[in-house]
C-alpha cells in the first residue's frame, strides 16, 4: 500500500512492512532517504495529524500478497481496509482500458498461451486486442527472478488474467464499498511514443471510462507523462490530478 497527505508526503509500502525508500514530495518531486529516517518522519506525522489525513493505499492492489495489478489483489486491498486502491491503466489495440504496469508484457509475471514464462520482454500492450491479451496468465512472479524474491508471501492465482478498468470498477461496486478511492496512473512515456496510444488520445478514452463509471469524484489520474494529465485538467476538471517525478528528472 501506499500512505499519502502526511504533511505532503506519501511513504511507499509493500504487504504490511515498509519495503520501499523513497518520498514523494508535495511538489511532486521523488527523493531517496534512509529506512530510519522514514520511520521517524512516519511517527512525527502519526503524533502531529489526525487520522482523516492519511489516505491508505493498496498499491497495484496488494501485490505483496496477491499477483500485482489484478481482481485477486484488488479483492485483497478491500479485504484489507485500504483508503485507496492504486493501480496502472494501459489500452489495448482495439482500445480497451485495462490494468498493468509495463507498456510491455513482462516476462517475470507472464506465461503464454502454451503455458510458458516469456523468455523476454513481451508485445506491448497496445499491439494486442483484449481478446488476445486475455491469452496469457499474470498470476504468478516467476521463480527465481528478482521479483520474486522481493515479494516472497505473494499468493499466487493461476490463470488469473489482466482486468479491465470497468472490472476494477465493478469490483468495487459489487463489495459495497462506496467510500474506497481510486489512484490510477497513465501509463504513457514520451521515450516509447509508438507502444501507445498518443497522450491525448489515451487520456481521452480513460476519461470516457471513467465517466461511464461514475467514478468521476473518488478517482485521481496521476502520471509521469503530465502531457496526460494537462488534458485531464482541460476536459474533466472533476478529477483530481498528481503529478510524478523521479530522481533522474531532478539531476
Amino acid at each position: 500500500g501506499r500512505i499519502r497527505n502526511i504533511r505532503g508526503v506519501g511513504l511507499p509500502l509493500e504487504s504490511t512492512r515498509f519495503r520501499g525508500h523513497v518520498i514523494q514530495g508535495k511538489a511532486h518531486a521523488t527523493i531517496l532517504f534512509s529506512t530510519s529516517m522514514i520511520r521517524f518522519a512516519l511517527v512525527a506525522a502519526l503524533v502531529a495529524l489526525p487520522a482523516q489525513a492519511f489516505d491508505l493505499q493498496g498499491h497495484r492492489g496488494a501485490r505483496g500478497l496477491a499477483p500485482e495489478n489484478t481482481l485477486p489483489a484488488f479483492q485483497r486491498a478491500l479485504e484489507l481496509g485500504v483508503n485507496t486502491i492504486e493501480c496502472d491503466m494501459a489500452i489495448t489495440q482495439d482500445g480497451v482500458v485495462v490494468v498493468h504496469h509495463d507498456l510491455w508484457l513482462n516476462p517475470d509475471t507472464t506465461r503464454g498461451p502454451d503455458g510458458q514464462w516469456l523468455d523476454k520482454r513481451g508485445p506491448a500492450i497496445h499491439e494486442l486486442t483484449f481478446d488476445a491479451l486475455q491469452q496469457y496468465d499474470v498470476g504468478r512472479i516467476k521463480p527465481g527472478s528478482e521479483y520474486a524474491m522481493a515479494f516472497p508471501e505473494q499468493q499466487a492465482v493461476d490463470g488469473t488474467r489482466i482486468p479491465k478498468l470497468a472490472d476494477v470498477f465493478d469490483l468495487v461496486k459489487k463489495s459495497g464499498n462506496t467510500s474506497v478511492g481510486f489512484d490510477c496512473e497513465t501509463k504513457v512515456s514520451p521515450l516509447d511514443p509508438a507502444a501507445t496510444l498518443p497522450p491525448a488520445e489515451f487520456t481521452r478514452k480513460v476519461i470516457a471510462e471513467i465517466r461511464r463509471a461514475g467514478m468521476q469524484r473518488r478517482i485521481m489520474i496521476q502520471s509521469f507523462d503530465w502531457r496526460t494529465l494537462q488534458v485531464v485538467q482541460q476536459e474533466a476538471p472533476e478529477i483530481r490530478t498528481m503529478y510524478l517525478s523521479s530522481p533522474q528528472t531532478l539531476a
